[in-house]
């Protein structure tokens, strides 16, 4: 069974033969894997996680119940088996004898522990809303009840015990994710800030341990030799070098610098794929990543449903992804990437329908009571020379559509993140991927206007109502269909607008051997 790593792959490097007899045979080299990301990762705490770069580290150095395999199967980690009640609300996870690097033992203890810290109104979570079909967790998270009332409980050192509200079909996929994954309970409560730095209160579960942090600069992660499957880690260490510069990156790369780059950790130039494309040098494959609009619709003009289809509708996605990604990836007309809906990709309304988008901008600027002229707009981007792109022709179709200028604004990517998490903007581009394999993980973010990754601060009772009656549904075909009705209204709706489905895109070195990807976009060796 292959080893299941977020964005890694099996370096495979010739191994060196003596030859001669009498001689020990000599060591074999040591096997490195050199890859780069574009930012400094937030924290190592995996219970803190809410983005890709320190999503790559939390899967690299800690380990949860269950691991996502490429082919969108679950297979199990942390838990060497489980039972299932028969009413499927109560889960027991057994653990396996495993143990932190530190040499202690990792128990269901630590599970609980970091379980109920995420669910602590005074924790910050960015990823709560993941454990809310747990029993009374969104209840615990909102202070209306203890933390002891939360369904989780751990029995003993090697049993955990975790109670639903309802049957949730995708919870083994679910836990899969690295917010779930635990951390050793016992150094967290005497140093708080262990995530922070590098040393010996630094204690991990998975496949790696940390040996080096130099913020700002590199880290290196070396095989953790108390991982409970030493066999299937292939990698002795990775070293990591932090370089925003895309050009910079991609001509690391050519000089042997580098054994991996692109998305998810260094995008590539985008002036560099057309020739890198022609010459069969990118490997692409799609995600479970969307890139959209934002609107804020808890203030003017965007308050204003008509406004927003009217923005929605004007875009020419199809110009957008020949001319700008190329990279064959798919026009959005609907909210969810195909790779979650088993390939099927429904238009919700048709690509640059400028004959609606004039209709919807008269209406919504009459319900408004302003005039085009009057509407003063920013546009909010993270600085990348895609995303820049990407704007700027958003900018143009706007302007021909609608006649309608909008101001464009770009930022740092962490105070784009904060800002649209304040709701601190009007309009803004930015993207999501799934985090585990199913449809709901990206619905589920707009369930309620106060989850911290709605960034719209939209909330619609009738979807509310679609998204909960999901879990009731028995009949998987009929689940699909109830989620299907739920993404009507929110293409209908439109909270956000979304631009296009992504696909990643990877140079690799040539001695990199049994690439492979999950649904959500990771790479396994």
């Amino acid at each position: 069974m292959k080893s299941c790593l977020s964005v890694l792959l099996f370096l495979g490097i010739a191994l060196s033969s003596c030859g001669r007899l009498n001689k020990k045979e000599p060591k074999p080299p040591q096997q490195v894997l050199r890859v780069n990301i574009f930012s400094e990762p937030p924290t190592m705490d995996p219970r803190k996680g809410s983005e890709v770069i320190g999503s790559f580290f939390h899967f690299l150095l800690f380990e949860g119940l269950t691991r996502l395999n490429p082919d969108g199967s679950i297979r199990l980690a942390q838990a060497e088996r489980f039972d299932l009640s028969q009413d499927k609300k109560r889960y027991t996870f057994h653990l396996r004898e495993s143990l932190w690097s530190d040499g202690t033992l990792v128990t269901a203890y630590d599970f609980e522990k970091s379980w109920k810290d995420i669910l602590d109104p005074r924790f910050p979570a960015a990823n709560a809303q993941l454990f809310y079909p747990i029993k009374n967790a969104n209840a615990a998270k909102k202070g209306l009840v203890p933390l002891s009332e939360v369904g989780i409980r751990a029995l003993d050192e090697r049993t955990l015990f975790v109670e639903l509200d309802h049957p949730t079909p995708y919870f083994l996929e679910l836990i899969s994710f690295c917010v779930f994954f635990p951390v050793n309970h016992r150094i967290d409560e005497t140093d708080p800030r262990w995530a922070y730095n590098t040393g010996p209160l630094f204690t991990s579960n998975g496949y790696f341990v940390l040996k080096k942090w130099r913020h700002h600069g590199e880290i290196v992660l070396e095989k953790n030799p108390r991982y409970w499957n030493p066999k299937g880690v292939h990698l002795d260490e990775i070293r990591v070098s932090m370089v925003d510069n895309e050009t910079t990156v991609l001509q690391m790369f050519e000089k042997g610098e580098l054994d991996i780059v692109g998305q998810f950790l260094s995008p590539l130039p985008i002036d560099a794929l057309p020739k890198l494309k022609a010459a069969g040098r990118l490997n692409v494959y799609p995600t479970s990543g969307t890139t959209f609009c934002a609107f804020n619709t808890a203030t003017f003009p965007f308050s204003n449903k008509n406004l927003r289809k009217a923005f929605a509708y004007a875009m020419d996605r199809s110009e957008i992804v020949s001319n700008i990604t190329q990279l064959d990836e798919i026009p959005a007309l609907g909210a969810i990437p195909p790779i979650l809906k088993k390939n099927r990709n429904r238009a919700f309304f048709k690509d640059h329908d400028a004959k609606r988008a004039k209709e919807f901008l008269e209406q919504g600027l009459k319900e408004l009571g302003v005039k085009a002229e009057e509407l003063h707009l920013t546009y909010l981007y993270s600085t990348s020379e895609l995303e820049h792109k990407v704007a700027q022709a958003l900018q143009q179709q706007w302007q021909k559509t609608l006649g309608i200028h909008v101001h464009l604004e770009n930022s740092d990517h962490k105070i784009l993140l904060d800002r649209l998490t304040k709701r601190n903007y009007m309009m803004a581009q930015t993207l999501w991927y799934a985090q585990y394999n199913d449809q709901m993980n990206l619905l589920e973010r707009y369930k309620h206007k106060e989850n911290v990754k709605n960034y719209a601060g939209w909330e619609n009772l009738k979807f509310v109502s679609l998204l909960d009656l999901s879990f009731l549904a028995e009949d998987p075909k009929e689940r699909l269909r109830i989620l299907e009705q739920a993404e009507e209204i929110f293409m209908d709706e439109l909270p956000i607008a979304p631009i296009f489905h992504k696909n990643a895109i990877h140079l690799l070195n040539p001695s990199i051997k049994h690439a492979a990807f999950t649904p959500i976009g990771n790479l396994c060796y």
